[in-house]
């Protein structure tokens, strides 16, 4: 999947060419078309230098295009975060982001699920547990997981990132990141919110297979 920064600063940083080294860029959102050369990408869209007055008039430009848009701002804010997210974008992270997290984002989008910020999705999720019923929970669908995975989906519910949950199950951030994939595929779910949502009435598990 194509890659394709969109900054007016005039070149990718560093960070962006490790994370994706044969990433596209295009100085402004009206020269997307002509910078792309596949059919199928992800649009990333740096906001660190745009006025506040501009930001919802680019990305909903950005998402005109028709692929999936991530934002990137110089200081996330959750209000800011959730009105774009209603815009149509489906990511929302720090223009700084290490390669490594930059990457993970482009995986969850990709899938077709959104990303932001932990701290923010922990404030998401709870609103998201207040407002929306949670989705029946399929028993033979839950027997599929083993007892580790239920713990690490347990932990989703709760808004724990992936670091707090290796550090409290005391496993690496690699293994958090494998059992969700598997989680995932095994619950029919894309992302943590809706692993979330799942999870909001299931009892709590404390042993492991």
């Amino acid at each position: 999947m194509e890659q394709l920064f969109v900054s007016p600063r005039g070149e990718l940083r560093e960070r962006w060419r490790q994370a994706f080294p044969r990433a596209g860029f295009a100085a402004a959102v009206s020269s997307i078309g002509a910078s792309t050369a596949g059919p199928r990408g992800i649009v990333w869209l740096d906001l660190a230098a745009t006025p506040p007055a501009q930001r919802i008039a680019e990305v909903r430009a950005a998402v005109a295009f028709g692929w999936p848009v991530v934002i990137m701002a110089a200081t996330p804010g959750e209000a800011e975060a959730f009105q774009l997210l209603n815009e149509g974008a489906r990511g929302y992270c720090h223009v700084e982001a290490a390669p490594e997290q930059l990457r993970e984002i482009a995986l969850v989008v990709e899938h077709g699920g959104f990303w932001m910020p932990p701290e923010l999705m922990q404030r998401y999720l709870a609103l998201s547990l207040r407002v929306v019923p949670p989705p029946v929970a399929v028993d033979n669908e839950l027997n599929e997981l083993t007892s580790r995975e239920l713990m690490v989906a347990e932990q989703v519910a709760h808004g724990a990132s992936n670091r707090e949950i290796a550090a409290t199950l005391k496993i690496t951030e690699r293994t958090v990141k494998a059992h969700l994939s598997a989680i995932f595929e095994k619950l029919g779910v894309r992302d943590r919110v809706q692993l979330a949502l799942a999870m909001n009435n299931i009892p709590t598990y404390t042993t492991v297979n």
